[in-house]
């Protein structure tokens, strides 16, 4: 795994590692607190998938960020380190929405806690004791953005010259390769959202029914060797694999879009948080399609060659003597001008 080097990157790093850490100690704290409160017959009704699915969620989200990020700072990737601001952004969006559901639906049924049969501890009210973790996370969240976004100009400044003299100053290969990057953000977080959705869809909305349970969990690891595939495939400019790629995210997009209609016809819990997540899906499943096809056009043009030149230069720049600035040309290079703009 990759280690940062830059101060920047330390910082970064250290920001979303702290964010972590924190939120999914209160998250777990959180669901602790929730399992203590219901009684055994909670799993008879579907509301009680909702909370540790969203908690679930929300512990996941900081780790594959974090994951993201490593490879952000590895291959150099600032299409990658804006997509992690867009994505702790929506994490931010996501405990908001969590913070509702969690109040409606511990709140609803503290006030049906008479009914038969008991499906909660009657003697206390869960909302009380867990509204000030739910409120830290929302905060934490919120300040990690500001703090994320920050470092990422700091960081898109130093790659953007180790990336341009990996391709030597020139616009097309730029211009190419600025492509390359965006698939590679597309898919991988495409992934995270999937996942998302398939867990909430399966325990919420389908609850154990066989045989679709146990087929629709099992896109979850199908999903994911298809994305190596595609990063494979892409990086190493194989068409026929690209293109089986392509035919499979098509085949996600008409799943996606009809389990829309479906969601949109039915009454069940945590109908908000469902289409969320399968809407950013079919949004970035047609973006991962229209890059890929993008990239096979672009095929046989350098990629590979551009990967390692980038890390060779980024080795160079890691090596400059303490004095010299990592985002500034050396005194023999003119400024680059607008059209040479990088990302």
């Amino acid at each position: 795994m990759y280690r940062p080097t830059s101060r920047n990157e330390w910082w970064l790093c250290t920001v979303l590692f702290t964010q972590a850490i924190l939120t999914t100690a209160l998250e777990i704290y959180i669901l602790v607190e929730w399992q203590r409160w219901v009684t055994p017959f909670i799993t008879q009704v579907p509301v009680s998938c909702m909370i540790p699915i969203n908690l679930g969620i929300l512990i996941f989200a900081p780790v594959y960020e974090f994951i993201l990020v490593l490879d952000a700072i590895h291959n150099k990737n600032n299409v990658l380190l804006f997509s992690i601001c867009i994505f702790n952004i929506c994490r931010f969006v996501y405990s908001v929405m969590q913070y509702i559901s969690v109040e409606d639906t511990t709140t609803g049924l503290f006030d049906n806690r008479y009914g038969t049969p008991t499906l909660i501890d009657t003697t206390r009210n869960l909302w009380p004791q867990i509204q000030p973790a739910e409120n830290l996370v929302a905060v934490i969240t919120a300040l990690g953005s500001i703090l994320v976004c920050l470092f990422v100009y700091l960081l898109h400044r130093e790659y953007s010259w180790v990336i341009y003299k990996s391709v030597q100053g020139s616009s097309k290969p730029r211009r190419r390769y600025l492509f390359y990057e965006i698939f590679l953000v597309l898919i991988e977080l495409l992934f995270y959202f999937l996942s998302g959705f398939i867990i909430q869809y399966n325990l919420v909305y389908v609850h154990f029914k066989e045989p679709e349970y146990t087929l629709t969990m099992l896109l979850i690891p199908v999903a994911f060797v298809i994305m190596l595939l595609g990063i494979w495939a892409v990086q190493h400019e194989r068409t026929i694999f690209v293109v089986a790629v392509i035919i499979c995210y098509l085949g996600l997009l008409s799943y996606l879009v009809t389990r829309i209609i479906i969601l949109r016809e039915a009454v069940t819990a945590g109908k908000d948080m469902m289409f969320f997540f399968a809407s950013v899906c079919v949004v970035l499943t047609s973006a991962t399609v229209l890059s890929t096809v993008i990239c096979i056009q672009n095929s046989d043009r350098g990629f590979k060659v551009i990967n390692q030149s980038k890390n060779g230069h980024a080795l160079e720049s890691y090596s400059i003597p303490p004095g010299n600035s990592l985002t500034e040309p050396p005194r023999s290079f003119s400024r680059p001008s607008s059209r040479l703009t990088l990302d």
